[in-house]
């Protein structure tokens, strides 16, 4: 009797728990996907494996341990997985949406290695139109393809960031579109100083205070009447971004002072196929790629990682900014259909004024890297890819930068050169 109490006691407990299990399969057509990601590789300094800027070089009156002293990496944190939902239509579109998180974990506050939010974003499709809310890559301005092994190498040359939005982007013809749309004019996921790359997103800044979102927009031109390789045919899109940054300060008296700033960029984007491919086959093949782009107190969102010197007061405490422009290209050549060779080049100069270098001599002045690398397809599935990138960077002044010592000052400018390896199993 006992025996049978307990048979239909644990019964009534596995029922319950197979009807809850079957509730949570989707209506809807979901596939599932991502990559195993591992990398390792050697910096000439002391740094981490994410420094897209050179530290300072040690002088014969001061050593820069970050110069001194190289190091390894291993890591593989940037595996990721993704869900792309299709579902029903609305209004006459097709409707879909698309989630991805990755390991990385710095941007939402956690240790690297924990899980952070990559995309989630929801889309409407009509055939000359198309309307995305959610959490993307930003839609101007960023190039088509970069090619390289980690997702950091380049990031700091308008690269793109991954940014909550709403945008609609129009099809006036098959081959000629426009974008605009809202964007976040802060970072979303934390608080703290984007520079030192420390809980950095969703901070109560200038830009939040301000009240305005960031405005964005492009226009572009795409088309297949020059070929293509892969999924790279001839584009062509001039965009830009606006808003607002209003910084406090005290002034001396009761209450808070604030200079209000404007925050704006403007890209010029492009894609060109010098040699496709031919029937589907991408050997000899070779690709242009990159930007253009100039701009101004564009360190609200991270849009140039962080290399970006923000603003800086003047001796009346009113805030200022420097312009910045800059470029990133790409040239891809596949030796075969399979495995290509890239070449990467970069610039960034941040244009201060005589008194902004005096008053900030740490800030980043110039950047400029480049670099080139192997990327393998052995099949459907594997993928490897090895890569030296080097970093060369150039400060406002001469100074004694923490984690130095000596009697004088460390050099102006400092070279960092970055050997990497990377293998990918996609699923």
């Amino acid at each position: 009797m006992k025996k049978l109490v307990l048979v239909m006691l644990a019964l009534f407990l596995v029922i319950p728990a197979l009807s809850n299990a079957g509730s949570v399969s989707s209506r809807y057509d979901v596939t599932f996907g991502g990559f195993v990601k591992y990398d390792l590789g050697w910096t000439s300094q002391n740094a981490n494996a994410d420094a897209v800027t050179a530290s300072r070089s040690s002088s014969s009156t001061r050593a820069v341990l970050a110069d001194d002293y190289g190091n390894t990496f291993a890591s593989g944190a940037e595996t990721r997985f993704n869900f792309l939902i299709k579902g029903p239509d609305l209004w006459g579109a097709k409707t879909s949406a698309f989630i991805e998180g990755d390991f990385r974990g710095t941007s939402t506050g956690n240790a690297y290695g924990g899980f952070q939010l990559r995309h989630a974003f929801l889309k409407l499709n009509w055939q000359s139109a198309e309307l995305m809310f959610g959490q993307n890559w930003q839609q101007w301005g960023m190039p088509y393809y970069v090619p390289s092994v980690s997702i950091l190498d380049y990031a700091q040359y308008m690269k793109g960031i991954r940014t909550p939005q709403v945008a609609l982007r129009y099809f006036f013809t098959k081959e000629f579109n426009a974008m605009f749309g809202i964007t976040s004019a802060t970072e979303w996921s934390g608080a703290g100083n984007y520079n030192t790359l420390t809980n950095v997103r969703g901070y109560n800044d200038g830009f939040a205070r301000s009240n305005w979102p960031g405005l964005q927009g492009e226009i572009a031109y795409w088309t297949d009447r020059c070929g293509k390789i892969g999924p790279n045919n001839l584009k062509f899109a001039l965009g830009g971004y606006y808003g607002k940054d209003k910084e406090t300060y005290n002034d001396g008296t009761a209450s808070y002072a604030s200079t209000t700033l404007n925050s704006w960029a403007a890209a010029f984007r492009y894609s060109v196929p010098i040699v496709p491919e031919k029937q589907g086959n991408k050997s000899m093949s070779l690709l242009l790629n990159g930007n253009f782009y100039i701009g101004q107190n564009l360190n609200g969102s991270g849009w140039l990682y962080n290399s970006y010197p923000g603003v800086y007061q003047r001796p009346d405490g009113d805030y200022t900014s420097p312009t910045t422009f800059g470029l990133l290209t790409s040239l891809s050549w596949w030796i075969t259909d399979t495995l290509s060779l890239n070449g990467n080049y970069a610039y960034m100069k941040h244009n201060f004024s005589s008194y902004g270098r005096n008053a900030a001599p740490n800030a980043v002045n110039m950047d400029q890297s480049y670099g080139a690398n192997l990327l393998w397809d052995a099949n459907q599935a594997i993928r490897f890819g090895i890569q030296w990138v080097r970093n060369y960077t150039g400060y406002n002044a001469y100074a004694a930068p923490a984690g130095s010592i000596g009697t004088g000052n460390a050099d102006r400018t400092g070279v960092a050169d970055v050997y990497r390896f990377g293998a990918w199993y996609f699923f």
